[in-house]
């Protein structure tokens, strides 16, 4: 793994995605306490919640690299310090609360909870006492993140796939990233892949794809050719979703909400006008390709049984999203989805008029 990156504040790692597809974070107690930057590390805490799908849960460990340092004192003052600081409802998607250490006298693990918290993470806690068994939580992570876990490498996050902005990874001949060129050319040279049952729904491996990521990182685009094509959908639906900012900016979500779907053809394409004269140019361009490419993909949707309605409900979370999240809005995020799937069958009216616009 490249070492060339720092991660963005000491103490808070984002440690990679776990086999059930759920964002895993790290807090070190060690270096928190030596920078007393509990307050920084809750409010970075919050905002990568808030970057990925709301109603995804997440992976929580904590853990010193001082070995059996760590009691659970310790670790209640830090939940106290950071997670209490974070809201409910963010705290409500911790699916497991892992925390690591083979302190002698670390005392009972009920006791690391602050009693404010109990009822919510009482059952989500899990206590090891060596990194080797996280794999029995499905968690399998990058040996270079295990030996700095370890205290035995100075470890300096590389920029991870996920979680950038589309305009920061290379960019090819056509505008668009090298990486989403490969990944349609790929679809569209093996069209018998598109024929396959629930295509861009299912889920691939997860241990494939974060093999498909590495190669990504390392700009070896030829192993897209080599891949499963429900792992190679899965990292294209996820590095859309998981966008640092979305390919339309967070207020578009908004303003979709609060519109009629039903509104009129002209009113719909005037709207979406304006949307694309305020994009940058990389991310005009991928919605063009994308939602051709999804229309594309509706086409065998006598095999694949994914007609533009279920496209919609998959890919418009990788084009809209909300800054704050808010899991009971299940009737916005739908209305949402109806005006993405009005953009899918307005597509070539944009095209168009994108030809005329380039003469």
């Amino acid at each position: 793994m490249n070492q060339g990156k720092q991660y963005e504040i000491q103490g808070l790692l984002k440690a990679g995605i776990d086999k059930n597809q759920q964002p895993i974070y790290v807090m070190l107690h060690n270096l928190i306490i030596k920078n007393k930057n509990e307050e920084e590390i809750a409010k970075k805490f919050e905002s990568y919640l808030q970057q990925f799908r709301p109603f995804k849960g997440f992976v929580l460990i904590i853990c010193s690299q001082n070995d059996g340092q760590m009691n659970a004192k310790d670790v209640k003052h830090l939940i106290k310090k950071t997670l209490k600081k974070v809201e409910q409802i963010q705290l409500k998607r911790i699916d497991k609360l892992i925390i690591i250490s083979n302190n002698q006298n670390y005392g009972k693990k009920e006791k690391s909870i602050p009693f404010s918290l109990k009822n919510l993470l009482k059952e989500k806690l899990h206590f090891i006492n060596n990194v080797s068994f996280l794999d029995t939580y499905d968690i399998e992570l990058h040996q270079s993140i295990l030996k700095f876990l370890c205290n035995q490498i100075e470890y300096q996050e590389q920029q991870s796939f996920y979680g950038r902005d589309l305009d920061s990874y290379p960019i090819g001949q056509s505008g668009l990233p090298i990486f989403l060129e490969e990944i349609i050319k790929y679809y569209t040279q093996n069209t018998n892949c598109l024929l396959k049952e629930g295509i861009f729904r299912l889920s691939g491996s997860h241990e494939e794809e974060m093999k498909l990521v590495e190669q990504l990182l390392q700009q070896n685009y030829e192993a897209i050719q080599y891949s499963e094509p429900d792992v190679i959908a899965t990292v294209l639906k996820n590095t859309l979703v998981n966008l640092k900012n979305p390919i339309f900016p967070f207020e578009i979500y908004a303003i979709l909400r609060d519109t009629n779907p039903q509104i009129p053809t002209n009113e719909f394409v005037d709207m979406f006008s304006i949307f694309f004269a305020h994009l940058s140019k990389v991310n005009r361009l991928t919605v063009f390709k994308l939602v051709e490419f999804i229309k594309f993909i509706a086409g065998f949707e006598k095999e694949n049984r994914m007609d533009l309605h279920n496209l919609s409900i998959v890919f418009a979370p990788c084009f809209f999203r909300t800054k704050e999240v808010n899991q009971l809005d299940y009737q916005g995020a739908m209305t949402v989805v109806l005006h993405f799937k009005s953009l899918i069958q307005n597509i070539d009216s944009f095209l168009e008029q994108q030809k005329r616009l380039s003469l």
